[in-house]
Parts: structure tokens; C-alpha cells; sequence
């Protein structure tokens, strides 16, 4: 009988599995395609065929690799509550501040849950990131989300 030495890893690979098959069936509509003429249901179901695949190594792994002796640490409830909140504070505001504004105020939020990450390091990636952001999705994939939204005075108007 086989004998889970990492219960990390099982119930990580099980979740990993479990996600991916709920995209999958969630998903079971879209037309898929092939790889040269893909559907809107190619890269869904690609992702979560990958995903299975390393769920399935994680549990192997979970019955060969014996678990490391870790100190008893706390949870960090702070970074839970932000990795969770900065989507969804995405998905509300983009239409208002517009791409540069939220991905910005997102990250530094976010970066606040790290005990490393201090206030100039997230400010700079923040800014890093919404201008990259704003090339990539606004200039370069020509997607039709606005840099500053309306909420956003002055510029707001520009864009």
C-alpha cells in the first residue's frame, strides 16, 4: 500500500486537478480547434491539460518525496485577503481608473503582503508594470482598455 510521505504536495496536486477539470467542464461549450485554426476553447483547454499533468506529478512526488521538517508558522490571513482582493479590485475599477492606475495600485497593494518587499521596491514595481501593461495591452495587442479611465481628472479625458 502506498503512503502519502508529503501531504503538501497530495493535496496541492488534487486541487491542481480539480481546478483544472471545473475549467475544463465549465468550459465544455467552446469551440476548441487545433493548434493551427485554435477556437476560443484552445488555450483553456491546452492550460488545463497542463495543469493535470503537473497536479498528476505532484502526487507521484507526494508518495517518493519525503516532506521537510518545517517550523510551525503562522498564516499569513494579510497575504490570503490581498492575493484574493487584488483581482477582484481589478475587475471593478479598471473600467473607471483604466489600465495604468489599477494594475499600479493592485501591485503595490499586493506587495504589501510580502514580510521582503518594502515601500520603494513595490512602488517601482508598480510602476514597472502598469507601463508595461499599458504597452503590451493598449499599443501592442491593441485591446480596448483605456490607460486612464474617466475617474482618473484631467487625463482621464485624454485617452
Amino acid at each position: 500500500m502506498l503512503k502519502i510521505k508529503n501531504g503538501r504536495d497530495f493535496v496541492g496536486g488534487m486541487t491542481m486537478i480539480l481546478i483544472s477539470l471545473l475549467f475544463i467542464w465549465f468550459g465544455q461549450e467552446l469551440q476548441v480547434g487545433n493548434a493551427f485554426q485554435m477556437g476560443a476553447g484552445y488555450f483553456p483547454m491546452m492550460l488545463s491539460l497542463f495543469l493535470i499533468a503537473i497536479g498528476g506529478l505532484m502526487i507521484i512526488q507526494s508518495f517518493v518525496v519525503m516532506a521537510d521538517e518545517e517550523d510551525s508558522v503562522a498564516p499569513n490571513w494579510k497575504a490570503y485577503g490581498l492575493i484574493i482582493f487584488g483581482p477582484v479590485f481589478f475587475g471593478f475599477v479598471l473600467a473607471g481608473l483604466g489600465l495604468a492606475p489599477t494594475m499600479f495600485f493592485m501591485v503595490v497593494a499586493v506587495a504589501t503582503a510580502s514580510a521582503f518587499a518594502n515601500w520603494r521596491h513595490s512602488i517601482l514595481l508598480g510602476l514597472f508594470m502598469a507601463v508595461c501593461s499599458v504597452v503590451l495591452f493598449t499599443r501592442l495587442l491593441s485591446l480596448p482598455v483605456s490607460a486612464f479611465g474617466p475617474w482618473v481628472p484631467f487625463i482621464g479625458d485624454l485617452s
